[in-house]
């Protein structure tokens, strides 16, 4: 599989004229066409009801459909001097539209003329009741950008990237599959997890990442997310800690709440959705997320990470096959999870590397071709795994453009290897002594780690999971790495959310 890969360049951005300056946002209104700019403070209003109409200042262009309204309102847009948050350039006017917080049961289009690259060219709209900006889907025809709305506040179309490093749109979909892994040795790394979802929420949820009170990328208007284990059975083969064999939990989305533990239920929804309007609340929705992310102990020893992931996330109709000849379950089990315009962010979570293995015999306790100790079969039989090519290319299957994809690995590396999280050299932290595949001397059944945290156990080098994130930053994603040998995995989540913002500001990967 070769899919063709299609993005936006960055040379529009480079030689269009400059918007916006790092001091200020003084904006350019070369989209006039040499017309005479109303003055801050010019206002447009017109009432409209139930049969619909239309609104116009300075080129803007308002379109209330029938039925959008129960009764008749009086509409009106301002133009105000307002710059955008300091992380965004504005192509246009920053618009205001009132009453504020009126919703309307059918979208209205909005139409705003403006200056700058039509590839980054986005509309801007803050959230019900708060003043953070969303990233709209937007298209653009003639110097316009168009955009449809369900609710007023305030307005503008600009770009939330910047340098050349930018290759298309922002956008306020994202998807996040939490991959945990669900064996023995994982407890305290489930609950350093979970401790850190309200956070990863709250700063999606409003774009603010360092909680200054200043955004600094779009926030997630609609947020998806869901979690899978490493658990995808031994091929019917009983071996240890591996209840059931043939399948395991199979990249299927969790819905089991974790017992014991205050305010989860015993079932939830395979998907935890949040969306900015009135009521949505971020810390709700990660108690949730927490709840089925505590996966418990109790799963199976030989972890497959990368092939729950793909499983769960390619539909039944993919050019992949599963094991006993399966099919993936994005469009049956776990449907409504991954949209086809949405940001992929995919979060692994685990101690051990990734053992997807292409011949199921690999678990036979009795083979003869691959004998020896059990529990190091998988690290030192590469060839009875698929090749993490193949992870590769089916996350980039996903995506046409991918740029739009992320994959983290939060696992065995050396934590001062991967010290500066954004300039990670991946070839020379596979070449690290760390991470070589040594059987340990004292523990003959076990491999030496690539790292330690007192308290908090060990973990096998995680050279499959690096491989993948090396490649998939070459492809045009980003691949992000971290150690979870750590007490906090705060700075774990920080570079996480880093290149989670980044993508959903219009960024190439890479």
């Amino acid at each position: 599989m070769d899919p063709v890969r299609t993005r936006w360049q960055a040379v529009a951005l480079l030689l269009a004229p400059a918007v916006c300056g790092t001091s200020g946002c003084a904006v350019s209104h070369g989209y006039d066409r040499g017309a005479e700019l109303a003055p801050v403070g010019t206002t447009a209003s017109a009432l409209i009801g139930p049969a619909g109409g239309s609104l116009e200042l300075e080129g803007l262009r308002l379109r209330v459909r029938p039925g959008a309204l129960d009764r008749t309102r009086e509409i009106s847009v301002t133009i105000t001097g307002q710059a955008p948050p300091p992380g965004f350039t504005a192509y246009s006017r920053v618009y205001r539209f009132e009453p504020a917080g009126l919703v309307f049961a059918v979208p209205a289009s909005i139409t705003i003329p403006f200056r700058g690259p039509q590839e980054l060219a986005t509309v801007f709209w803050t959230r019900p009741g708060a003043p953070d900006y969303v990233a709209l889907p937007t298209s653009v025809a003639r110097s316009a950008a168009l955009a449809e709305v369900t609710h007023f506040s305030g307005a503008f179309v600009g770009t939330a990237c910047s340098g050349p490093a930018c290759c298309r749109r922002g956008t306020g979909r994202l998807d996040v599959l939490l991959m945990v892994d669900g064996s023995g040795s994982m407890a305290e790394e489930q609950a350093s997890l979970t401790e850190q979802l309200p956070r990863m929420a709250r700063v999606l949820a409003t774009g603010d990442l360092d909680a200054d009170g200043t955004q600094d990328f779009p926030a997630a208007e609609s947020l998806h997310m869901g979690v899978v284990t490493a658990d995808m059975g031994t091929y019917g083969f009983v071996v240890p800690t591996c209840a059931e064999p043939r399948f395991g939990d199979d990249g299927v989305l969790r819905t089991e709440g974790a017992a014991g533990v205050p305010g989860c239920l015993a079932r939830h929804e395979p998907v935890h959705r949040y969306d900015a309007s009135p009521g949505d609340d971020p810390d709700a929705f990660a108690r949730d997320v927490a709840c089925v992310a505590e996966s418990g102990i109790h799963g199976c020893g030989f972890e497959q990470p990368l092939e729950a992931t793909l499983k769960a996330l390619v539909p039944s109709d993919a050019p992949i096959a599963f094991a006993f000849g399966s099919t993936g379950h994005a469009d049956g089990y776990n449907a409504g999870f991954l949209r086809s315009d949405s940001v992929l962010a995919v979060v692994e979570i685990t101690d051990e590397d990734d053992c997807s293995a292409a011949d199921g015999e690999l678990f036979d306790p009795s083979s003869w071709r691959y004998g020896g100790e059990l529990n190091l079969r998988c690290p030192f039989n590469p060839e009875a795994l698929h090749p993490t090519r193949r992870y590769v290319e089916g996350l980039e299957w996903l995506r046409e453009d991918p740029s739009m994809v992320v994959f983290a690995a939060i696992a065995g590396v050396p934590p001062d290897a991967v010290a500066d999280p954004l300039a990670v050299d991946f070839d020379a932290l596979l070449a690290d002594p760390r991470m070589r595949v040594i059987v340990d001397p004292y523990r003959p059944t076990d491999l030496v780690p690539a790292c330690e945290a007192a308290g908090r156990g060990r973990a096998t080098p995680a050279r499959r999971l690096v491989e993948v994130a090396r490649d998939l930053q070459a492809a045009g994603a980003s691949g992000v790495v971290q150690s979870i040998c750590q007490d906090d995995f705060t700075p774990a989540l920080d570079a996480i959310l880093r290149r989670v913002a980044a993508s959903l500001a219009g960024a190439c990967g890479g």
